[in-house]
């Protein structure tokens, strides 16, 4: 549709293009998403539109295998064409802000678009620039520190690891939310057991900005006999704020004292905030993540907006298993509200998991929801590190990823959706 505008006496016109469906981000939520309203037979792929500006898809969780030594970093990235739902309709230019009073989303390049449904789906960014003089580091083939947080530096620290002779390492970890909680110390374990291996004396250091080593007490309680165990020097409530010449300075979360502290290698987890444009548009609760109930994913106040995944104001754990686990219930309740009348189902209960590599052949699998609740799949094998659920992690998930759950036939811990609906 041509929409004409008149301004200080010249016509010109603003071309608006109509989706039944609207998803922000080709992501794994809004790639899950899609796949899964056209395989269950609820839209068909014209009627949908996914906003997406990269060209290459990402398996993020394997960036951590990456800088541990188990994984390639070619397995995690494949080309956007590849992986969207065929036939779906993509615009590449960046989402700018929404108006939701009127259905309309508006693109960089100065597009209008307007929607029956939108789902937000943008996950959060990596903001490495909250710690000053972290990206000059990162990009420095010569200086020690690296990030499983980005791919380019994930392969760096696998770099960094093998090159390692001996001496100081330091990790970090940030305020929460992040991406995938438990990532900043499955790094940690995974370069201990490669140095171990090898031989190598370490002194390790742990230093994470929350009071605790996990939020659940059950895996609490095995994780710090794990750091026990391994000799890591576990530091809470220090904040990295800067990082120099084989210095990290940390801030105390108490006193806001400041502590150098010297490494010969640092990993360091950057900040993580949600898409500026949802607080911009009146999407945003107090932190600025998409506002939406924490158990139909409909939006607080517009009815017709879901969202799910990282960037969503969900209070539970942000990983790819939570995306698995919201997906249908968002998918159920948006047609339900939106082709059959009724008010959504509040079903999501904050089911996500953390599979926390514990060396390079055992990984704890941490299972649970909201309150931290435990929420088992094999409890069985998850009262203590697992080596059955290592290679369930390292080869079986990455392979259900990118060969069944970008077509919307894969349901996390409910399996295989080979049927309709299921």
């Amino acid at each position: 549709m041509i929409m004409i505008h008149y301004l200080r006496g010249y016509a010109f016109s603003v071309r608006q293009v109509h989706s039944q469906i609207a998803i922000i981000g080709g992501g794994t939520a809004g790639l899950n998403v899609a796949a899964q309203l056209i395989a269950d037979g609820h839209a068909i792929p014209q009627q949908i539109r996914i906003f997406e500006p990269m060209k290459m898809h990402t398996y993020q969780p394997g960036w951590t295998m990456v800088g541990g030594g188990l994984y390639d970093i070619n397995k995690t990235l494949k080309p956007m064409e590849k992986v969207l739902p065929k036939n779906v309709i993509v615009s590449d230019s960046p989402v700018i802000k929404i108006n939701p009073e009127e259905n309309q989303i508006q693109t960089y390049d100065g597009e209008k678009y307007t929607y029956d449904q939108l789902v937000v789906a943008t996950g959060i960014r990596t903001d490495f620039d909250q710690i000053k003089g972290a990206r000059k580091q990162l990009e420095d083939p010569n200086s020690p520190v690296a990030s499983i947080y980005h791919y380019k530096y994930a392969t760096k620290m696998n770099r960094l690891v093998d090159e390692f002779e001996g001496g100081k390492l330091v990790f970090s970890e940030p305020q929460m939310p992040i991406k995938c909680g438990g990532a900043p110390q499955k790094i940690v374990y995974l370069s201990h057991d490669r140095l171990r291996k090898r031989g190598i004396k370490s002194d390790i250091h742990f230093y994470k900005t929350a009071a605790l080593i996990f939020g659940v007490p059950k895996y609490a309680e095995i994780l710090t006999d794990v750091c026990k165990r391994k000799q890591i020097n576990c530091h809470f409530k220090q904040k990295l704020v800067e990082v120099q010449d084989h210095v990290a300075i940390f801030e105390d979360q108490d006193t806001k004292e400041l502590k150098s502290v010297t490494f010969d290698l640092l990993h360091l987890v950057p900040p993580q905030v949600p898409a500026q444009f949802i607080a911009a548009s009146g999407l945003g609760d107090a932190a600025g993540f998409c506002n939406v109930h924490p158990n139909t994913l409909q939006h607080v106040k517009y009815k017709n907006i879901w969202s799910l995944g990282d960037c969503s104001s969900l209070p539970t754990s942000k990983t790819a298993a939570a995306v698995m686990a919201q997906t249908p219930i968002l998918v159920k309740n948006l047609i339900r509200t939106w082709k059959q009348g009724q008010e959504p189902i509040p079903e999501y209960q904050g089911y996500t998991s953390c599979p926390i590599f514990t060396s390079q052949s055992t990984l704890l699998l941490a299972e649970f929801k909201y309150n931290s609740e435990l929420d088992e799949t094999f409890p069985i094998f998850q009262s203590n590190e697992s080596r059955l659920m290592f290679y369930l992690k390292k080869d079986f998930f990455p392979f259900a990823y990118w060969y069944f759950m970008v077509k919307g036939l894969w349901g996390g811990r409910d399996g295989f959706r080979f049927f309709k609906g299921a």
